[in-house]
């Protein structure tokens, strides 16, 4: 049998103090993102609405809104998700308000009836820009699953006031209506074995029975429509943790109007979850991937800007 020689004091010393090291990083970075939050108020129609902004800095920035997944809350998708970190290294401030109940209420056919979340995101908007936080010009919206879905009918519904949209598991909801946003950079995150929102569409949870939803194709053909695309190249990813079972395609649709792009990252054997992050339960909700880390991606295409 091979011996295993022991860890000699001096290589436990030194990995102890690895280990606290990252801890007290990890902690500093909480606590600098702490010490830099402020917590919005915004009166509407459904009573006080709450958010939480990151500011870049004094002046009008970029501004990224993230909208949180179904059970999820502004404060848990600010430290949770990277979209912070992914904010702050861009020069970008963030917001993260809160759906009522834990929920936003994006007009899925055969979905839940709720408050007024269009009214909500508008007012939220409106005291960025009118505080002097948020560049008019270059206001961005993020979502994850049922907040992606928001961010859809956010820009169906008051496309005007936003430059791009990102998602992540989350399709255009069934039955949205009338919806002609104007041409704005798109990026799209989708696994084609997501058990909540099925890549091909149908209906969004365990039992389908949460409302429907576009396919993930059909809603970035919409877009690339809309943005005046030709037709999608592909292009497969490095696949870099050969252990999760997931791969990713890149498909972008080219030659675009200018300032404009649409993007869908299909994770191949990928589940409710989002890439760059672990899969909470894997073996419900799916695998994760390890190939890109969902809040560069979405903030990289924001960050570009040929007028800037």
């Amino acid at each position: 049998m091979r011996r295993i020689s022991p860890v000699s004091p001096r290589v436990r010393a030194l990995s102890g103090l690895f280990v606290v090291v990252i801890a007290v990083l990890s902690v500093a970075t909480t606590a600098a993102l702490a010490q830099s939050r402020n917590d919005l108020v915004i009166a509407t129609a459904d009573g006080p609405r709450h958010a939480l902004m990151l500011p870049a800095g004094r002046g009008p920035h970029p501004t990224v809104i993230v909208l949180h997944g179904a059970l999820g809350s502004g404060t848990g998708t600010a430290f949770t998700t990277g979209f912070s970190e992914a904010a702050a290294r861009r020069g970008f401030t963030a917001v993260f308000p809160d759906g009522i109940n834990r929920l936003w209420h994006d007009g899925r056919a055969g979905g839940p009836d709720g408050p007024d979340d269009v009214g909500f995101i508008r007012e939220l908007v409106h005291r960025l820009v009118s505080d002097g936080v948020a560049d008019q010009r270059r206001i961005y919206l993020a979502g994850i699953s049922n907040g992606g879905m928001m961010s859809f009918t956010l820009v169906c519904k008051a496309g005007e006031l936003f430059a791009g949209v990102g998602t992540v598991i989350a399709n255009m909801p069934e039955g949205i209506g009338s919806c002609a946003p104007r041409p704005m950079p798109v990026v799209m995150i989708n696994g084609t074995a997501d058990p909540m929102v099925p890549y091909d569409g149908g209906g969004v949870g365990l039992g389908g029975g949460r409302g429907d939803v576009w396919s993930a194709e059909r809603t970035a053909k919409f877009f690339a429509a809309r943005d005046g695309c030709d037709q999608p190249t592909t292009e497969a990813l490095a696949n870099r943790d050969q252990v999760d079972g997931t791969a990713v395609t890149r498909i972008d649709w080219r030659n675009c109007r200018p300032g404009t792009s649409v993007t869908l990252y299909r994770v191949e054997g990928g589940g409710h979850a989002l890439p760059g992050r672990r899969s909470l339960f894997p073996r419900i909700l799916g695998a994760s991937n390890q190939d890109i880390v969902s809040a560069e991606v979405i903030l990289d295409a924001f960050a570009w800007d040929p007028d800037r």
